[in-house]
């Protein structure tokens, strides 16, 4: 499974009735309430461009797409004491057990540079903030064709989120709606009608059932935008089915296993044709002929077979063959590989041994060196984990089950994940996988390496690197 992370392409905030543009503050709040009827509005757009780009350049297998999730952080997410609790005004309460609908914005718009939040309308009107966009405005004298860039009954609700306390963070499941931007409505990516038309981004508000009540207080909820300056920065998250499981080492009888071809050019993974693959026995008979549907593209350069021999028909301890036809450049040339026979025994154990020791193995990494500084820049990082077994076991055919953590440290005090325990890949040539940069934000980062054995597991080694940006303070993406 790989990530990748799509930052905001600009935001801002609708203050009802008001022509105020607070677009650069580092924190929305969207409101309800007041007898005025006091409602805010979040409006930003997704940058997806260097998303785009890794599925143009077959980086990123479209196909192999699972979800995109959009995340915003509560700003009392880590200080739950000030649930139900006023803000940082008397007349502002801090919102509990509410909904937000999440909106498509049908027209274009610009940020703007306005910073402070005002919901004084004689002020406001008084002292009018000539940039858009604002509760009027989507570009400085052009009229959103719905106040707040919503009308209540056309406007399409792309999702909806319910909070219970009030200090909970957007995630929210946008996987239609980013889908239907990549790609337009072609079958197999959404069959559903998110939207109509183009999307300009999306905007969050309370339901309007909650925009229509009066209260004494404003109701509010907060989260960090994109020009916090800190971790907690907004995103959408795109999940890709990418894992490998390479069983050419780890054949066993009886089970479906996966074998893989890797594809280089200049050193650089590549997409070639692959026209059929031919499974010869030990003793050089045809077994098997795929092609088609049953070669898998994982990613760029990466294919996939699976296949399963039957102990009944085949003695393990025998070594079958793999011959890939392949067109490249309009030339066919075939690679041939091998993959040992493993009796299925070792793979279905019936007597409940524990046959990995947790302390026999060390692991390092290659590829990020400890206290490393990297450019933040378009990078991928591929990362060898080397394993060193203490006391190696000659006998041993069981592949090692490991998983990788990348998080971050906020005030010494809490980890937060940014990659959560993910399978590291197993390939023909051992463990690894690959660290896409491009989307980290500049701060100290710390990968961890985890030994499972069914429902057991252990951490292991740790290591600590830095994203640099190129300036003395860090300017969001």
């Amino acid at each position: 499974m790989s990530i990748f992370r799509s930052y905001l392409r600009k935001n801002n905030s609708l203050i009802s009735n008001n022509s105020t543009n607070c677009s650069q503050n580092p924190v929305t709040e969207i409101s309800f309430g007041t007898y005025n009827k006091e409602v805010s509005r979040f409006i930003f757009d997704v940058d997806l461009d260097d998303l785009t780009i890794k599925i143009n350049d077959g980086i990123i297998n479209s196909n192999r797409i699972v979800s995109h999730t959009l995340h915003l952080t509560n700003t009392i997410t880590n200080a739950p004491q000030y649930i139900g609790k006023k803000s940082y005004s008397l007349n502002i309460d801090r919102a509990t057990s509410f909904e937000l609908d999440f909106f498509n914005i049908d027209e274009d718009w610009d940020e703007g540079g306005g910073y402070d939040f005002n919901y004084n309308d004689a002020v406001a009107l008084q002292y009018k903030d000539p940039q858009a966009s604002n509760w009027f405005e989507r570009k400085t004298g052009i009229n959103w064709t719905s106040e707040g860039a919503y009308d209540s009954g056309s406007t399409t609700i792309i999702n909806s989120q319910t909070f219970n306390k009030g200090n909970e963070d957007i995630q929210i499941d946008i996987t239609d709606y980013i889908n239907q931007r990549l790609f337009g409505n072609l079958t197999g990516y959404t069959g559903t009608t998110i939207y109509t038309g183009n999307s300009y981004g999306i905007g969050v508000k309370f339901t309007d059932f909650y925009e229509s009540i009066e209260t004494e207080f404003r109701q509010a909820v907060a989260f960090f935008t994109k020009h916090t300056n800190t971790y907690y920065e907004p995103y959408v998250e795109t999940i890709i089915d990418d894992t490998i499981t390479d069983d050419r080492n780890y054949f066993y009888l009886d089970k479906d296993n996966d074998l893989y071809l890797y594809s280089n050019v200049g050193g650089f993974p590549e997409d070639v044709i692959i026209n059929n693959v031919v499974i010869r026995d030990h003793e050089d008979n045809i077994v098997a002929t795929l092609s088609g549907d049953s070669i898998e593209t994982v990613s760029k350069g990466i294919y996939k077979i699976t296949l399963n021999v039957d102990s009944e028909s085949f003695p393990d301890a025998v070594i079958f063959t793999d011959t890939w036809s392949i067109t490249i450049n309009n030339k066919t040339i075939e690679h041939e590989g091998e993959f040992y026979l493993i009796s299925s025994d070792v793979y279905y154990d019936m007597n409940q041994t524990d046959d990995i020791n947790f302390n026999n193995y060390h692991f390092n990494f290659n590829g990020i060196k400890e206290n490393e500084k990297i450019k933040a820049d378009d990078s991928i990082r591929k990362i060898k984990i080397s394993v060193k077994e203490l006391y190696p076991n000659q006998n041993n055919f069981i592949p090692l089950d490991l998983e990788y953590r990348l998080f971050t440290a906020i005030a010494g005090k809490y980890q937060i994940d940014i990659i959560p325990f993910t399978k590291v890949n197993r390939t023909n040539k051992g463990y690894e996988f690959n660290l896409d940069t491009s989307w980290l934000i500049p701060q100290d980062y710390y990968l961890q390496i985890r030994m499972k054995n069914g429902y057991y597991y252990e951490n292991k080694q740790i290591l600590s690197f830095s994203i640099v940006s190129d300036d003395l303070t860090y300017i969001s993406k």
